[in-house]
């Protein structure tokens, strides 16, 4: 059962990572004037409009 809940523990950790990374890497670009801000904004449209699920 142990082994079972360290899976689950590890697929949450990695879901929020994932999560927090999406938003966080264009804002950090942004930041760094790497990339321009209408790029974040489209990266956001897109990921907005493949939200169908």
């Amino acid at each position: 059962m142990l082994l079972n809940c360290s899976w689950i523990d590890a697929a949450k950790f990695l879901t929020g990572a994932s999560a927090v990374g999406s938003l966080a890497i264009p804002i950090i670009l942004r930041h760094a004037n790497m990339i321009e801000t209408g790029a974040i904004l489209m990266c956001f449209h897109r990921a907005s409009l493949e939200d169908d699920w």
